[in-house]
């Protein structure tokens, strides 16, 4: 009898112990119902589902994770192990990295990264929270630059051609760049933008990775080996 109560103990205390790791697995709140079928646009970074990695403080790392990045409330929606959709908790998100779903890639501009890191921590930068995952196309000892994608919800004037006007979302990007002593900088993914936003000790250095490496900073690809090289000059 007592052989069988230490036994019973142990399943019982797997079976709990099973229950919370499952829980702690994927933390998050249930994805809310939202309505956004009189909306025009969308709320979501990539309106397809795509798969993301996915490093958890609580959890480690989460590979090939169905996901859409909701940019309106900069929440990742993710389907968990029960094949549930949930809002994960970025309290335990240290990054997520986010591929691109194949018909944007095929339909996109030159130079396109094919997944995107995301990170919270870079609340220095105006608008953004502690806790908001921005896009971290480089980061170094020297700079980071940071997207942050925003869908603003707006409602249009109303016109002759709609006597009520209805409301859509409007997407936005932002690029910011930060030096080694969090000084912050807005600017355009433009060659000659980024290289007037850098310290007047590093342009002359810049100039010279451009020329050589013939590179244009509109392009994403091109802007991850520009600062990569930067940063470890």
């Amino acid at each position: 009898m007592k052989k069988f109560l230490i036994v019973a103990g142990l399943l019982a205390f797997s079976q709990s112990s099973f229950g919370q790791i499952s829980n702690i697995n994927m933390n998050g709140a249930p994805a809310r119902l939202n309505s956004y079928s009189e909306i025009e646009g969308s709320p979501y970074l990539f309106e397809d589902w795509a798969k993301a990695d996915i490093e958890l403080s609580n959890a480690g790392l989460k590979e090939n994770v169905a996901y859409k990045l909701n940019i309106h409330d900069n929440e990742l929606e993710v389907i968990n192990e029960a094949g549930n959709k949930i809002y994960l908790n970025k309290d335990y998100v240290e990054y997520a990295l986010l591929e691109r779903p194949s018909i944007q890639l095929a339909n996109g501009e030159e130079g396109m990264l094919t997944k995107l890191l995301f990170k919270k921590g870079f609340d220095m930068i105006k608008g953004v929270g502690e806790k908001d995952l921005v896009n971290v196309l480089a980061e170094g000892k020297k700079y980071s630059i940071v997207r942050k994608f925003y869908s603003d919800l707006v409602t249009p004037p109303k016109n002759s051609y709609a006597p009520t006007a209805g409301r859509m979302f409007v997407f936005e990007q932002s690029f910011y760049l930060i030096d080694k002593d969090e000084n912050v900088s807005s600017v355009r993914n433009k060659t000659n933008k980024i290289l007037k936003s850098l310290n007047k000790e590093d342009q002359d250095m810049a100039k010279k990775i451009i020329k050589e490496s013939n590179l244009n900073l509109s392009r994403e690809d091109h802007i991850v080996i520009f600062f990569q090289k930067l940063n470890e000059a």
